[in-house]
């Protein structure tokens, strides 16, 4: 792993979440295309966030959301 796979990798959250600018998407795409070991990465982080998501269709109990703030904002 060498110095540009670390920063593609900082940064793949935010890339899967569709969460960052053109330039580091285009970078990331790009670093991504020529790299397969981080998109051997890329993927699994794909498949582990769908596994996730088909998992976790359950709504929350219900007040558990206000026990969670009255909790937190108590401390």
């Amino acid at each position: 792993m060498n110095e540009s796979c670390r920063e593609v990798l900082a940064e793949l959250d935010v890339f899967l979440d569709g969460e960052c600018g053109d330039d580091l998407e285009e970078a990331v795409r790009r670093h991504l295309g020529e790299c397969p070991p981080c998109v051997d990465r890329a993927d699994f982080q794909r498949e582990l966030r769908a596994l996730i998501a088909s998992k976790c269709k359950d709504a929350a109990p219900s007040g558990l959301l206000d026990r969670v703030i009255d909790n937190l904002t108590a401390r």
